[in-house]
């Protein structure tokens, strides 16, 4: 930095042109120049100042400009080294002393030997006074950089050769030899470059003559001209774009919510942890764990656990828990002892590019409770961090602790056989993860919380009548359905992955609208046991039911696409008598394998047991419902009173003594 004045011959730039001060004409009145055009101006002192305090008007003549006119024909460079720090900086301040004691002074050798002795008797640095002529070389440096104190501090950066030691050619050679051996994906070394470096020079010299041979370079030019190349560049070509993006990456702004729901984060993760069939006591696999977490109070606002892969199935389930209370929470596991209050409906979900996200479901869904999808880019999850470090939270404190761990990579694991020492259930493992959650995630401090607790700032931060809720529960699952348009309604009924759904009220709709109705429905992939029709006009939807229920009822779609394979492979047809018998024999087989300990089949024989056990559980959830209501006519509930529906016949031909039969 420099100091500038308003006086003759003085430069500066201003609104984008730059001007010179050539007289002043009266008092305050300057007459300007246009450098470029020769344009004459008049400016006041005051107005120059004013400019110049609001940041419009900068000097441009400055030590630097005097200095590269002085040494035009000099390849000398006049960059000044401001990072000076400890002892340089004392140094400099101590030759501004003696420069500055011969300022105003004539530069002869008496007068400038007297200044020096006064000034080095009062200061005694440095340990002898410095010869007069150093001292007049600061003072001619220190006024010309416009009394610069820095102008004065050591120059290393001046130091050294100003030409390069090696030929142009063989720069040449080693950045070629670099690109093709060291900037490439098989990440070659520097060794193996610097060999290459020095066979390629060989070959050029056997062409040359003795006179015009080129030298061997050095492994340290190498090494330099490697430094030379920006170091995301340089991991770009060894390890990849990708992992050049993630290394390397910058957050420039931070997402800033103010209350609870404002948005939230969903993900999956595989469990670092085998468990075992909850009879056999046989190893089963890794479950899966879908997680959905509130980004203002990093509570958990839902969760699903089981064996089935990420899917839109996966993600239905847990935006369900999340949206629901969990008020059947210490029922269901009596030995949790703090409450689940998170829930509600968020207003943004953070997602990942994961193909059970880019589903016109989840978007209808998503849209129909007014929650707006947000995709973070490809390969970036520090884009939704919070939900990626609660995955490795829950495998730190809850997988990595219990006998059956995977740990978080091989080298941890030596000799450790996790299906050998694995010892929980899948059924203890929910209860487990829900105690976790509830028990200690949510009581223990959060650093990014201020030490406060996510049920502490959950509490605090939002009261129950804030919370947005669906309208009706019920209709959650229609929502939540696979989505499928325009579908056709024959005098069957629906058909759908080989199944027929019919009712009464399906029927009647096509006699309203005609043979060529179309509908739009939704699949609830956990149960093919009915089907859900989206009534037009907003009127609401009504459930379907397929007409071989015993085979259809609480069947997962995945299980019943299954028996579909199977039957066709087996049975040389494809219709749904083959789908039960297919069905029977491969829960058969499921058995078969557990008692025969198979450990590589057992991912998905836990994903068939889980299958059936929760359509066992449904179907026993739907015998207490109809015991407990004498006329379930859930699609008479569920179409508005315009639509006007018939209800829901339950006495329907059992299928199971025809499948008997023929089978």
């Amino acid at each position: 930095m420099a100091i500038a004045y308003f006086c003759k011959n003085t430069t500066f730039d201003m609104d984008g042109r730059e001007y010179q001060l050539n007289r002043e004409i009266a008092a305050g009145i300057w007459q300007v120049q246009e450098v470029r055009t020769g344009r004459i101006h008049e400016f006041s002192t005051k107005s120059l100042q004013e400019r110049y305090s609001g940041g419009e008007l900068v000097f441009t003549k400055d030590d630097n400009d005097v200095l590269k006119k002085e040494n035009t024909t000099k390849n000398i460079s006049v960059k000044i080294n401001r990072q000076i720090e400890g002892a340089a900086w004392d140094k400099a301040k101590v030759k501004r002393m003696y420069a500055k004691a011969i300022e105003n002074l004539p530069s002869t050798e008496g007068v400038v030997k007297q200044a020096i002795q006064e000034v080095w008797e009062k200061i005694k640095l440095p340990e002898k006074a410095p010869h007069w002529v150093s001292v007049c070389a600061w003072k001619k440096k220190y006024i010309t950089h416009g009394k610069d104190v820095f102008a004065l501090g050591e120059q290393h950066q001046r130091k050294g050769n100003r030409v390069p030691r090696y030929p142009i050619e063989v720069i040449e050679i080693a950045e070629d030899c670099i690109d093709r051996i060291y900037m490439r994906r098989e990440r070659g070394t520097v060794e193996e470059t610097v060999e290459e470096v020095v066979v390629m020079i060989e070959r050029e010299n056997k062409q040359l003559p003795m006179t015009m041979k080129l030298p061997r370079p050095k492994r340290r030019l190498i090494e330099r001209l490697i430094n030379l190349i920006p170091a995301f560049d340089r991991c770009a070509a060894r390890y990849g774009r990708l992992a050049a993006n993630r290394i390397y990456r910058s957050k420039m702004r931070h997402l800033v919510t103010k209350k609870p729901l404002e948005s939230a984060e969903i993900d999956h993760t595989k469990l670092d942890l085998f468990v075992i069939d909850d009879d056999s006591h046989i190893p089963l696999g890794r479950p899966w764990l879908t997680i959905c977490i509130d980004s203002h109070t990093r509570c958990i606002l839902g969760i699903y656990i089981g064996f089935e892969p990420p899917s839109f199935l996966t993600v239905g389930k847990c935006l369900k828990h999340a949206f629901l209370p969990k008020t059947n929470l210490q029922q269901q596991f009596p030995d949790i002892r703090n409450t689940w209050e998170a829930h509600g409906v968020m207003e943004q979900l953070y997602v990942d590019n994961g193909l059970e996200f880019h589903s016109v479901s989840l978007e209808k869904a998503c849209f129909a409770f007014g929650v707006e999808i947000i995709y973070t880019p490809r390969k970036t999850p520090w884009f939704k961090g919070k939900v990626e470090r609660f995955n490795r939270s829950i495998n730190d404190d809850v997988s990595h602790g219990i006998a059956g761990t995977t740990f978080s990579n091989i080298f941890e694991k030596d000799d450790y056989d996790p299906a050998k020492h694995a010892v929980v259930t899948l059924s203890t493992l929910r209860r487990i993860i829900h105690k976790w959650i509830a028990d200690c995630y949510h009581q223990k401090p959060h650093r990014s919380l201020d030490r406060q607790t996510p049920a502490v700032v959950w509490a605090s931060s939002i009261n129950p009548e804030d919370i947005a809720l669906a309208n009706n529960p019920a209709e959650l699952d229609v929502l939540l359905g696979k989505a499928v348009e325009a579908k056709k309604v024959t005098h069957q009924g629906i058909e759908i992955n080989n199944l027929l759904y019919n009712s009464p009220e399906l029927m009647k709709l096509r006699r309203q609208y005609g043979e060529s109705l179309t509908v739009d429905i939704r699949v609830d992939e956990s149960d093919v046991g009915h089907l859900y029709v989206i009534l037009k006009g907003n009127q609401g939807y009504i459930e379907v039911p397929a007409l071989n229920h015993e085979y259809a009822n609480g069947l997962t779609l995945w299980l019943h696409n299954i028996c579909r394979s199977y039957a066709k492979k087996h049975f040389k047809k494809v219709d749904v008598y083959s789908y039960a018998l297919a069905k029977t024999e491969i829960r058969e087989i499921v058995e078969q394998e557990l008692k025969l300990k198979r450990r590589k089949s057992n991912s998905r024989v836990a994903r068939h047991q889980d299958t059936n056990q929760a359509a066992n559980a449904k179907r026993r959830e739907k015998a207490g419902a109809d015991v407990t209501k004498p006329l379930p006519a859930p699609a008479t509930s569920k179409v508005s009173a315009n639509s006007n529906p018939v209800p829901i016949t339950r006495n329907r031909q059992k299928y199971v003594p025809i499948i008997e039969q023929r089978a």
